[in-house]
């Protein structure tokens, strides 16, 4: 491909994907570049010969009536397939486009293309890693192209073709040694994306600071340490907090109130203290700003929330404030080790083919990211999912590096970061699982406190996944000694020694595999009536102690064969690195299976050694899973606390002045849910301080009074009929659920229907990951999206992003989860009524949480619209009603709830007659 090549940039708008169903073509956009210029367009309507659904109407904004003068494809494919003779094609996506246009030209009669091809999405994966998303409009954004009508060709065409010229750019940017390697590995790529560019390749870039290059990887140099600065007294008077904020924060009068107590606690008491701060407050700034003027690397101030996403706004807000300050603050991002990339790993699986292209594609988007990133945190790839075998490889274990890269490595790197900062950022797991980062006796706060315990006993949760042991043993087996492919045996042939290591290996994994089948056997018989698909059984008391009495047993001797395993494994790689010329490139898969089962291994036998010491079992309660109750070998044991109050009591002890903080911690006016949950004494210091907001002028709250039960058969048909209804406006809306099977149920009840052709439907376990289309959601303009639990707090979308809130019912625990029964029957034993203190105050506080997606600013307007009866209907329900601020419910059938709402969300005074309050 020549620079005076001349790039046909296409996109076809299409009736469907499938050209063999009856899907046509009803427009065609193409940009011609040459020189990297646009040298002319093309752009044609085509009549399809059939009905345009709905959905293409709404998303391309095309109206059929326009298509019925438009010339059938036929009477315009002969002239448009010659202007793209000696043209590479490029598209955005082009595995579609392409085969699309290849076929309607053989439909009518013409050649099929063999133009060489580009796709700019790959491109786009390749060049900009850390975008969260490759669709064509969002891309143009994020590059600054005017991109005027998504989704029609003509616009999509033009758009692309620019997006392909800045590519182009940016990788002739990058350095020569990198633009190589990138070379070297885009064989693998789509069509022939890999050749156009290895002809945009340049020699004579050299690394722009503060780019290195260490052994074969271009990375970011170390970053200097920056000395701290002693930071002036803390500002008591509100005016002087209120100077430092403005003009990037509105001053809030509760939350200095929220700086003062933590700051007094923190020089004073150094007590414990709970602090409830109401959504819009700035309770992250409530805290970041004085702690500001209490910590140093000495005096550290560690904060826990509930995910990695939370760890990443914390610290970007922890820079909004040294910038406030006029000074740096040392703070750093602490995960688990598989967070981060291990560049000796890396390095290694750039020497093995890649295999595939997914591979090689992770590869070369793994090489422009380090050139980049200065954490190695892998998170910031902004990936949906990590569980491409390369990431198995990749990923950091822990502990001391060596090599070349021992100097550089990302996880020793933070190490010492954390030795350095005055904030240490990290999560709830992480924190439950490393009390060291308490050895200096830091300050604590813990965000999002309301899901401490829960979280604090999953950490402290126990697996033994049998199955998966086994079958890591058989794929050991089968590299060993496979007869239908290339094996281990046959490799090492011409070695005496690796022949009888590869013989005494084979001997200890069919043992292993062997022990391990008869334990899964025994352990089978306790199971209660075995039934087809995933079970899991709870385990009582005399079986669980039987359970550990066999495992105690059999864990020593498997540890030991495992040990064995490992060793001879790491023994053989290592052979293979020090004479990969003398085996060949036909051994490099080999090896890298192996490498992957080692890798596999090193966790099994950490899930093994956590359980070498049964003591931390006490009060977990022990479960068989099965993901077939029928297959004894498919067997694996957890261990689950009940309850994650002693736990999180030890925690919270080894830190100075522990603060728990959130906007929904309280339980009929009291902190006692929390407290307990986390150990604490009742008396316990606590502050509450509520919300700017003005909800009786942001929001309206709704409850169908007879909605029937979910036992009730007509129970889906009335959601599909109440969303029908209550979905006529363009409004964002999120309905809330408590199973993913009902979810899944009423998407497909609604996904084609006529009243949701205009809608974008989001549907959790359906359309994706709960992350993937909580993004999705957020760029939408007529989205509706249908979640579960996660979606019940921690998402944002303020103003219009979301207008109303859907809960179909009040969000109890199921009774039937081993979990719930194992603490009703420990409260039970204690002479406690498990509903009234376990059941409900949870249920109430998620109500609360699910309201609070609606009102994000004080500009908000929304709905809340509760599905179930028990809210107005039952005394816990009334209970439950002083969780939602200020606002009382107003009963209304499903229809008036219609008609009040679009009033409200149009700003319209409600109806004159006065609805009925609960």
């Amino acid at each position: 491909m020549a620079f005076d090549q001349i790039y046909a940039v296409l996109d076809l708008e299409t009736t469907g994907t499938a050209v063999k169903n009856g899907d046509r073509i009803i427009q065609i956009g193409c940009a011609f570049v040459k020189n990297f210029k646009v040298i002319a367009t093309f752009s044609q309507l085509i009549n399809p010969d059939r009905d345009v659904p709905k959905a293409i109407q709404q998303l391309t904004h095309i109206d059929p009536e326009a298509l019925v003068a438009a010339p059938y494809f036929e009477m315009v494919a002969e002239a448009f397939a010659k202007r793209l003779q000696n043209c590479v094609i490029v598209c955005h996506n082009v595995n579609f486009d392409y085969p699309f246009l290849s076929a309607e030209l053989e439909r009518v009669g013409l050649p099929a293309l063999t133009n060489p091809a580009i796709d700019t999405v790959e491109l786009a994966q390749i060049l900009l890693p850390t975008l969260g998303s490759y669709r064509l409009q969002d891309l143009t954004a994020a590059l600054g192209i005017q991109h005027k009508n998504p989704h029609r060709a003509d616009s999509d065409a033009i758009s692309t073709a620019k997006l392909l010229m800045a590519l182009a750019q940016h990788f002739q940017t990058l350095p020569s040694v990198l633009q190589h390697q990138l070379v070297a590995k885009s064989h693998a790529l789509i069509r022939q994306t890999g050749d156009f560019l290895a002809q945009l390749e340049r020699f004579d870039v050299p690394l722009a600071k503060p780019m290195i290059q260490v052994g074969d990887l271009v990375l970011q140099a170390l970053p200097e340490v920056v000395d701290p600065i002693q930071p002036r007294a803390y500002p008591l008077a509100p005016a002087d907090k209120k100077a430092i904020l403005k003009p990037a924060y509105k001053w809030r009068a509760a939350q200095g109130k929220m700086m003062d107590a933590i700051y007094q606690n923190a020089t004073n008491d150094q007590q414990p203290i709970a602090i409830e701060a109401g959504t819009g407050l700035g309770k992250t700034m409530g805290y970041l700003l004085p702690y500001a003027y209490l910590t140093n690397a000495e005096q550290k101030l560690v904060v826990a929330t509930t995910t990695t996403v939370l760890q990443s706004q914390l610290f970007a807000q922890t820079q909004k404030l040294a910038d406030l300050l006029d000074r740096p603050i040392n703070a750093v991002i602490v995960k688990s080790p598989k967070h981060y990339l291990d560049l000796n790993q890396f390095h290694h699986s750039l020497q093995l083919p890649a295999g595939d292209r997914l591979t090689a594609v992770l590869q070369m988007k793994l090489l422009v990211w380090l050139s980049q990133t200065t954490t190695g945190d892998l998170d910031e790839l902004h990936l949906t999912t990590y569980r491409a075998p390369l990431f198995g490889q990749v990923a950091h274990a822990g502990g001391k590096v060596n090599g070349a890269y021992a100097d550089y490595d990302f996880y020793s790197r933070l190490q010492q970061q954390i030795k350095a900062a005055s904030i240490v950022i990290t999560n709830h797991a992480y924190l439950a699982r490393h009390v060291e980062l308490s050895d200096q006796s830091p300050f604590l706060v813990v965000d999002e406190a309301q899901h401490f315990a829960d979280n604090v006993a999953l950490a402290h949760a126990h697996q033994l996944d049998l199955a998966k042991l086994r079958i890591h043993l058989q794929h050991l087996a089968r590299l060993i000694n496979r007869p239908e492919h290339h094996n281990l045996m046959q490799v090492f042939a011409d070695s005496k020694m690796q022949t009888y290591q590869l013989q005494s290996l084979a001997t200890a994994v069919a043992t292993s595999i062997a022990t391990i089948e008869a334990v899964q056997i025994k352990f089978s018989r306790l199971l209660i009536d075995p039934q087809p698909g995933f079970m899991a059984q709870s385990l009582g008391e005399a079986d669980a102690q039987a359970v550990e009495t066999q495992l105690r047993e059999w864990l020593p001797r498997l540890s030991r064969q495992l040990d064995a395993v490992a060793g001879v494994c790491s023994q053989l790689q290592q052979v293979y690195r020090n004479h990969q010329d003398h085996f060949g490139m036909h051994a490099a898969g080999l090896f890298q299976a192996l490498g992957a089962l080692r890798k596999a291994f090193d966790q099994d036998r950490t899930q093994l050694t956590a359980l070498n010491d049964f003591k931390h079992l006490d009060q977990q309660l022990c479960r068989l899973e099965l993901s077939n109750g029928r297959d004894a070998l498919s067997l694996k044991l957890t261990w689950q606390q009940v309850s994650g109050a002693k736990a999180c009591q030890v925690l919270l002890d080894a830190f100075k002045a522990p603060v728990l903080v959130g906007a929904t911690l309280m339980v009929a006016r009291k902190f006692d849910y929390l407290l307990e949950a986390v150990g604490l004494p009742l008396d316990t210091q606590t502050l509450r301080l509520r919300s700017p907001f003005h909800y009786a002028s942001q929001a309206q709250v709704f409850v169908d009074p007879n909605a029937p039960h979910p036992d009730d058969p007509e129970y889906l048909d009335y959601l599909v009929d109440a969303l029908q209804q209550l979905c006529q406006g363009q409004h964002q809306t999120i309905v809330l659920f408590n199973r993913l099977d009902t979810i899944k149920a009423v998407y497909a009840r609604i996904n084609d229907r006529k009243w949701t052709q205009d809608l974008e439907i989001l549907a959790q376990g359906v359309s994706g990951s709960a992350e993937k289309i909580a993004k999705r959601f957020a760029i939408s303009k007529n989205a509706l999206l249908l979640g579960a639990a996660s979606f019940f707090e921690g998402v944002d979308y303020p103003d219009k992003q979301l207008e109303m809130v859907i809960l179909t019912r009040l969000p109890f625990d199921a009774p039937s989860q081993p979990l719930v029964q194992a603490r009703n029957e420990q409260l039970e034993a204690q002479g406690r009524d498990p509903f009234k203190e376990e059941a409900l105050p949870k249920a109430t506080l998620r109500l609360r949480q699910s309201f609070g997606r609606l009102i994000r600013t004080e500009h908000d307007r929304g709905v809340f619209i509760c599905l179930d009866p028990r809210l107005v209907t039952t005394k816990y329900g009334k209970q439950m009603q002083h969780a939602l601020p200020n606002l009382k419910p107003m009963s209304l059938s499903v229809s008036d709830m219609a008609q009040y709402s679009q009033a409200w969300l149009a700003h319209q005074p409600l109806f004159s007659k006065e609805a009925p309050h609960a």
